[in-house]
């Protein structure tokens, strides 16, 4: 049988029709080499999702096309790079609202891109911290009239609840591993544990660290001159030429004559000149199984619109989803290695281990690499635990090793409404996750053994797949919080870079070649994209965000995380 499968694929090789399709191709190529392009003009969004995020047609006429990916923007730059004639990209920035981990993505494909000898330019009408550290990895920086350099520095901010919900009859009981494991304390505290800014002192350093050093390698100025910039910031128009924060102020429509170039194009454009490689289809692949959300029992979703509320109102990774396509993957000879992408802070321990133990069984027989996008923390560094090898960003926000469990009591809340309610229940702890009480002393014990049970569990998982002492993991457990740099050196990450690396890796380890293709694994049950009924249908946010909650208020304990720093 093996023997037949190799004559077929020869067969395959000198296939006629292939021959024929290369030479349009290399015709299509030479037909294209006649346009002029000297630059290609890119605006770019202020989100943009790692993976392409694919849109039925149906969809894409109700809400618009998909957003552009960090993934398909490497693409769109290693086409103008091996492109002999373009001189190089102009980069229209509106701002970000995206992690650091995802800015560095975008930093190092714009690296790569200079580094085969295009040149980079920035345009935008005001420079944010975000904006500026990109800007700053570019050949040129150039400022609109009016507009600002606002790199003015990091903040992060919480708000603390229990005060408020005390007066409306509502408090949330809670029982987390360590202070340091504060996923509820916005709803458990009237202020800010010693511990939580603790957390947040060391994770802000780590962040402002690496902006202000990125800055100043790209910029070749020293570190104390940054620090000044962002001290001294806004900065007006001509004060930031003075000081050389950027290189030119010029309208958008002025600009091309300050590059001297004619042949200007925007992508859409720019996509119908540019030389395509042809690529050999290789026989064995990379699969990626993404995890992105909060994990909860249950099958993958995204909200029908954007719904800023934490836990409930985000994408969740269902463990039915995910389970099942670690098992297609697995029955699939071809997929020689596994990269697991993890964009999650967490959730139910059970969907947790569900997906765990899937990718465990995947492990034994194929590499897997696991790459940690912008948060990749508690429940998401669970799952990472059988992997061979973790990549993450330098502002990935990772670690939180730790346990929480929490019940909302809302009897308070009754009383005040003047709503008489009744409880009857056979069994000492028939109630327990009621919200008609707190725990009961007893219960409150049961409750700690069981997070110190799993905790002990994730502990001795990271202790056995990191090599590292149960006493080690420990000392930087607890629930704390790192960033990717800092996680690196606590033993937590074996590398620093992107999703590129992360696929050099899986490549490697499965003896591969560099072409070999990454391929998104897709289950065989329900479609993960929202159908277009979910998106019209106004009650669909409201149904959503009922799921979210049903499925965590279902599935105490937590390993959640929830932190948010803003740039």
């Amino acid at each position: 049988m093996e023997i037949f499968k190799r004559i077929l694929k020869f067969l395959a090789r000198l296939n006629p029709i292939r021959a024929i399709a290369r030479a349009i191709f290399s015709l299509r190529n030479r037909l294209r080499k006649r346009a002029k392009i000297d630059y290609v003009m890119l605006s770019l969004p202020q989100e943009m999702p790692t993976l392409p995020e694919s849109r039925h047609w149906a969809l894409q006429r109700a809400i618009g096309p998909s957003p552009m990916s960090l993934t398909e923007l490497d693409r769109i730059f290693e086409r103008i790079g091996d492109d002999p004639r373009p001189k190089g990209v102009i980069l229209n920035i509106h701002g970000f609202a995206m992690p650091l981990a995802n800015l560095q993505t975008l930093r190092n494909s714009i690296i790569r891109l200079r580094g085969k000898g295009k040149r980079v330019i920035c345009y935008a009408q005001s420079y944010s911290n975000a904006v500026y550290y990109i800007a700053s990895a570019t050949d040129e920086i150039v400022l609109q009239p009016t507009g600002e350099v606002e790199t003015v520095g990091l903040r992060s901010e919480a708000t603390f609840l229990k005060d408020a919900l005390d007066m409306v009859g509502v408090k949330l009981d809670s029982i987390a591993i360590s202070p340091f494991k504060g996923a509820f304390d916005q709803l458990t505290r009237s202020e800010m544990s010693p511990e939580g800014k603790a957390q947040l002192d060391w994770l802000l350093d780590s962040q402002f660290d690496m902006i202000v050093t990125g800055i100043a390698e790209g910029r070749k100025v020293s570190i104390e001159a940054v620090k000044a910039m962002i001290d001294g910031a806004p900065h007006l128009d001509s004060a930031s030429l003075a000081a050389h924060y950027v290189d030119a102020v010029e309208t958008e429509e002025a600009l091309h004559r300050r590059l001297n170039s004619e042949h200007v194009s925007n992508w859409q454009s720019a996509n119908k000149k540019l030389l395509k490689k042809w690529t050999k289809r290789s026989d064995k692949y990379v699969a990626l199984i993404n995890v992105s959300g909060t994990m909860m029992p249950g099958n993958s979703a995204k909200p029908p619109i954007d719904i800023p509320i934490p836990f409930i109102g985000g994408e969740r990774a269902g463990d039915l989803t995910v389970v099942q396509q670690v098992r297609h993957v697995m029955e699939d000879e071809q997929a020689a290695a596994v990269i697991l992408y993890i964009n999650s802070g967490g959730g139910a321990v059970i969907a947790g281990e569900a997906m765990r133990s899937a990718l465990a069984e995947l492990a034994k027989d194929r590499p897997l690499v696991t790459y940690m996008d912008g948060v990749a923390a508690s429940g998401g560094y669970y799952i990472a635990t059988p992997s061979q090898w973790i990549v993450a960003q330098p502002g990935t926000i990772t670690g939180s090793i730790g346990v929480i469990s929490a019940k909302a009591v809302t009897n308070g809340l009754y009383e005040k409404l003047h709503a008489h309610r009744t409880e009857i229940t056979r069994g000492a702890n028939a109630g327990m996750m009621s919200d008609f009480a707190p725990f009961t002393d007893a219960q409150r014990v049961r409750m700690r053994q069981t997070i110190e049970h799993i905790y002990r569990h994730f502990v001795e998982l990271v202790s056995a797949s990191r090599h590292l002492s149960y006493d080690s993991v420990d000392a930087i457990a607890g629930g704390r919080v790192w960033t990717g740099v800092q996680a690196k050196a606590n033993g937590l990450v074996d590398e620093l870079g992107d999703l590129k690396v992360a696929l050099a890796k899986a490549r490697s380890l499965a003896n591969l070649p560099d072409d070999a293709p990454l391929v998104m694994a897709e289950g065989k049950g329900k479609p993960l994209p929202p159908q277009l009924a979910e998106k019209v249908n106004p009650a669909a946010s409201l149904i959503y965000m009922h799921e979210n909650l049903t499925a965590i208020a279902n599935s105490s304990p937590q390993l959640l995380l929830d932190v948010s720093l803003k740039l």
